[in-house]
């Protein structure tokens, strides 16, 4: 098997591929989750639309994970539309913690990167995150 060398479009047509693909993915789900409904349906224990043996609970309960999955996909297309602006500026691929490049394999596996690993380690570490 050959190995290409990524030529310098690669990381834009990757992250426009992104891009697009999370906004199907977040139009779909809301679609799906029927997430325009408005929450005034629910009025007295019955939501309108559901069929009645389905249990409120678990109605209430799948709504509450599309709504958290529309909001993740929403970020995440967020940081596609910023990688890409920082690819039109010149200044993808860049960290903003150190101000090294960000080693090829990171953007291979997170293109929206903005850090190196050491300076997300540090980033997620002052901010109370975890892997």
């Amino acid at each position: 098997m050959a190995i290409r060398k990524r030529t310098g479009d690669a990381p834009a047509v990757r992250l426009e591929a992104d891009r697009k693909l999370l906004e199907l993915l977040a139009a779909q789900c809301g679609e799906e989750a029927g997430l325009h409904r408005p929450l005034n349906d629910v009025v007295g224990g019955v939501i309108t639309g559901i069929p009645e043996d389905t249990d409120l609970a678990q109605a209430l309960s799948d709504r509450e994970t599309s709504d958290l999955l529309v909001h993740l996909l929403d970020q995440n297309r967020e940081q596609v539309e910023r990688a890409l602006e920082r690819l039109r500026e010149g200044s993808y691929g860049i960290c903003e913690g150190c101000g090294r490049r960000i080693p090829e394999a990171r953007l291979q596996y997170q293109p929206a990167a903005t850090r190196c690993v050491e300076c997300q380690a540090h980033w997620d570490r002052l901010n109370g995150r975890t892997a």
